[in-house]
């Protein structure tokens, strides 16, 4: 599970901020969200849910993207030698880099053990890289890294001894991914979380392929199901894998061609709706394809479905940028409650979410510390904060009519210009 997540001088971010999933001691006035909303693993008390909110280019979706970019390092930067160069964004508004570094640092709960782990980059690339984790009693360090030299700990991280960096590390790759290119437990288990468990929402390109798998793995009704609770209502689904394709990114680069997954990703989904006559009686099947006959909300919907249903059995980190979009409240709010319902949720995933939707902003839905704010300061960069930080506000109080009125901030500062012009004296 994830603990915390830093990051500083990436796009929006100048100083350093931090979002924590760390309980704090405040008390909710219905118990049973408490219950619910925290994970208590390994004596760490953890949320299962965090909103980030605030106004139109404050930051929100930049942190997200410091995420895909923190996972992007770990899992690509050893084989993909443009990696670095291609997705390090330093912030922009700053007015010398020569002393001000990048800064990334993620803390994480994997099987029991917590694991400290972060770098440093310039634009040349890494600076700096350490990996700190349990010791018998206190944390100690794993490796620390300045530019290409390494200091490893032998006793706790031997996977780090006798691979030969010194000539084969690059500048601009990771010490912790070139260790699991060897086989490396430790490396090998902290790349792996960010593989496996960590998913991504950003943007509108629907991932549907853990949820094509499950139709085609013989799991159709649970899809069906999963349907029929967000009331679409369908009689059958079946996936046809693509049998040629080339994928492209955002750049146009080829990202996969002919691959298995990628087929099945992209194969199209077709559903059965039953045709009613006057009298209510089904008298027909009409079949409907996913991305050409239904609707934006509907594909998002599809494409959650297989990674939530994986999350809750395996565990790990779903983030979604502007998960309210396209989704209606009610639908929202189903979705914030499966992840916060121990009964559903078993293997204690998380999930990180922006939204501008105030309806979630209830102390009956969230705790104050589930609730994190962005802001621009004076300089233009972006502060992020939480509720839990804010004195005065009350565990009971109305979250969304409060946020509102601008007692948490976060709200976008609106001119009168356009008016005043409409409507000259």
């Amino acid at each position: 599970m994830i603990i915390e997540f830093s990051l500083g001088n990436y796009r929006s971010f100048n100083e350093i901020q931090r979002i924590n999933f760390r309980a704090t001691g405040l008390v909710s006035e219905d118990k049973t969200v408490d219950a619910n909303n925290i994970a208590e693993v390994s004596g760490q008390r953890l949320l299962k849910t965090v909103g980030v909110y605030g106004a139109n280019a404050s930051g929100k979706s930049n942190l997200l993207k410091g995420l895909q970019f923190f996972k992007r390092l770990i899992v690509s930067s050893l084989e993909n030698e443009t990696a670095f160069s291609n997705w390090f964004q330093p912030n922009k508004q700053v007015d010398s880099h020569s002393d001000h570094l990048g800064y990334f640092q993620i803390i994480l709960l994997l099987n029991e053990r917590k694991y400290r782990y972060g770098f440093t980059l310039t634009n040349d690339g890494i600076a700096a890289e350490w990996l700190y984790g349990t010791a018998e009693k206190n944390e100690t360090f794993y490796f620390q890294r300045v530019l290409n030299e390494v200091k490893v700990n032998n006793e706790y991280f031997p996977e780090g001894v006798n691979i030969p960096y010194e000539t084969k590390l690059r500048r601009d790759a990771l010490f912790l991914t070139f260790c699991s290119s060897y086989n490396g437990d430790i490396s090998g288990l902290i790349r792996d979380y960010f593989v496996d468990k960590l998913k991504l929402d950003i943007g509108y390109d629907y991932n549907n392929l853990e949820t094509n798998l499950l139709v085609m793995s013989g799991a159709k009704q649970t899809v069906l199901d999963w349907l029929n609770e967000a009331s679409l209502a369908y009689s059958d689904i079946n996936v046809k894998k693509a049998s040629s394709l080339t994928k492209f990114d955002l750049k146009g680069n080829i990202v996969s061609h002919n691959n298995l997954n990628a087929s099945i990703e992209m194969g199209q989904v077709k559903l059965n709706k039953n045709v009613y006559n006057k009298e209510g009686q089904v008298v027909n099947q009409i079949t409907m394809d996913l991305e050409q006959d239904e609707s934006e909300g509907t594909q998002k919907y599809y494409s959650y479905i297989g990674q939530f249903f994986n999350k809750f059995i395996n565990g790990g980190l779903f983030i979604s940028d502007e998960i309210d979009s396209n989704f209606h409240p009610a639908l929202l709010r189903k979705i914030i409650g499966m992840f916060n319902n121990p009964k559903i949720n078993k293997a204690n995933a998380q999930l990180l979410f922006t939204s501008h939707d105030t309806n979630l902003m209830s102390p009956e839905i969230m705790r104050r510390d589930q609730f994190y704010f962005t802001e621009k300061s004076p300089t233009d960069a972006t502060v992020l904060y939480s509720l839990a930080d804010l004195k005065g506000i009350r565990n009971n109080a109305d979250f969304a009519k409060q946020y509102l009125a601008g007692y948490y901030g976060a709200l976008p500062v609106l001119g009168k210009y356009i008016e005043e012009q409409s409507n000259p004296e």
